[in-house]
């Protein structure tokens, strides 16, 4: 089934900086409510040229993604499932810090996981294993929730660009998903075994 991947609109958090896990939680800016609504614009052409059937919608729980969901969701007309397991990166003590040191930890952990060493833990946070397993987790709570319709889901760039090569086998997309872009993913699921996840299309931005 059809999964599309949404990236929420602008929040300060992108201006400042700051990672946002669990304990920073910003609204968007103007500019993502812009962003937002585009984005509503074009999930409606995308899932109209698939399906006459309304998309079952599920978000992070994070307020920049649940504004963003609540301003798609009045375009596509449905309710919003929330889901704990899409937030973002789980960067433990980094959270809510933009100072240099937290970022050359960032990207420290980053660079390993692209060299294999998915064991490689943020402080207080997640590693890889951690990251795909909450992922998989969830894009299987959202394929079978929506019972054969497509779906959306309103959520985070940097996680599903994280997790891609352990949930699809394919190598970093190589930028990041831009604020309200979205990915197309293809998810199967069945009895007993782990979902098969397919990246279909990638909206790659060298914006925040």
């Amino acid at each position: 089934m059809l999964v599309i991947w949404a990236r929420h609109g602008q929040n300060q958090a992108n201006l400042t900086r700051q990672f946002s896990h669990r304990r920073l939680d910003l609204d968007l800016t103007v500019v993502g409510r812009e962003q937002a609504e585009a984005l509503a614009g074009l999930l409606a052409r995308r899932l109209d040229h698939t399906t006459a059937t309304s998309p079952a919608l599920f978000a992070s729980p994070l307020r920049r993604a649940q504004q963003t969901a609540e301003i798609v969701a009045r375009r596509l007309d449905g309710d919003v499932e929330t889901i704990d397991a899409l937030r973002e990166v789980d960067v433990g003590e980094l959270d809510g810090r933009s100072d240099p040191a937290a970022w050359a930890t960032y990207t420290s952990v980053l660079d390993a996981w692209g060299r294999g060493e998915h064991g490689r833990r943020f402080p207080g946070g997640e590693d890889l294993h951690d990251l795909c397993t909450r992922l998989a987790t969830a894009l299987e709570r959202v394929a079978r929730a929506a019972s054969g319709r497509p779906a959306v889901v309103v959520a985070h760039g940097a996680n599903l660009r994280a997790a891609l090569p352990g949930l699809t086998g394919l190598p970093d997309p190589g930028k990041d998903l831009g604020t309200g872009q979205f990915a197309e993913l293809e998810v199967l699921v069945g009895e007993g075994a782990a979902p098969r996840i397919r990246l279909l299309a990638w909206r790659s931005s060298s914006s925040s």
